[in-house]
């Protein structure tokens, strides 16, 4: 009898050693699992006008807690008029409206929402356009972003469109030099300090333009004094908007003087309306004579 109290006793002592090993690992794995589940996530975008055929990006920007999964389902509410891969690539169809949906894949309740409005082309036609002309300095990280992603010209549409252009050239130059004093630390900005970096830029003077009427086109790289606007179709059938700019008169250097070390650049931005913006499916620069 006293054999099996022993037996009985030492058979208990075991297993509540092993359980005090066991549980503190046990809490670990919990407190990790329940850091790993996110409570909020923001979008790279709230908002988007398209045009059927046009593509764009779409992905997390924030996500709280920080480590936090950022893995989301994208869910599309009318796929005919946006379709959206399990990357986030969004492509506009037939004209209307729609929601995409990014469904937390750790919290099936958290849900972050982008309104779609995919709008009909305007009848494409040869034509003088109305503009509004300014050549601007730009900074190297907005230019060295438009020349990394090897756009030709920029299209902003809305308020969303400029400061989303804002945060990813950041992003990009942040993937690039995330060990340069400048960045003290990783980006995670909230919205106010994103328009405080947009008051740095001179795509701040358009922030409060009436993008309901008109969209403005920003071609970087580009200092030049345009003249004149007008729409041809190409022989392939696509409308281009012909520039034509009078090029900039360079006068010789006296002797004795230096060229200064400094690299500059700069900026063209159009104001059109929104139709035309709209037909317009690329832009084709042409020099004329003084």
């Amino acid at each position: 009898m006293n054999r099996t109290r022993r037996g009985i006793w030492f058979v208990l002592n075991i297993c509540f050693i092993c359980m005090i090993f066991i549980m503190p690992a046990s809490a670990k794995g919990k407190s990790a699992a329940k850091k790993n589940v996110p409570k909020k996530i923001v979008l790279n975008r709230t908002e988007l006008l398209l045009y059927p055929g046009e593509e764009r990006k779409l992905r997390v920007e924030y996500i709280k807690p920080e480590k936090a999964s950022a893995k989301v389902v994208w869910k599309s509410k009318r796929k005919a008029v946006a379709a959206i891969s399990p990357k986030g690539e969004l492509k506009a169809g037939k004209p209307g409206k729609t929601t995409i949906t990014a469904i937390s894949k750790k919290n099936a309740k958290l849900k972050a929402v982008v309104k779609v409005i995919v709008k009909k082309r305007p009848e494409k036609k040869e034509k003088e356009c109305v503009f509004g002309v300014k050549r601007q300095e730009s900074n190297s990280l907005l230019n060295n972003y438009a020349r990394m992603q090897r756009l030709d010209s920029v299209v902003f549409r809305s308020k969303e469109d400029i400061l989303t252009y804002i945060k990813e050239a950041y992003m990009e130059d942040y993937t690039y030099n995330k060990y340069s004093f400048y960045y003290k630390k990783k980006i995670n900005w909230n919205e106010r300090k994103w328009r405080n970096m947009l008051s740095w830029t001179f795509l701040s003077e358009y922030f409060g333009m009436d993008f309901k009427k008109q969209s403005l086109v920003v071609f970087f790289d580009r200092n030049t004094n345009i003249v004149s606007l007008q729409t041809r179709f190409d022989d392939a059938g696509k409308l281009q908007g012909i520039i034509r700019f009078r090029p900039r008169s360079s006068e010789p250097l006296e002797p004795g003087i230096a060229v200064p070390a400094v690299i500059t650049y700069d900026a063209t931005t159009l104001k059109i309306s929104k139709q035309d913006e709209a037909m317009i499916d690329y832009y084709q620069f042409q020099a004329v004579e003084e």
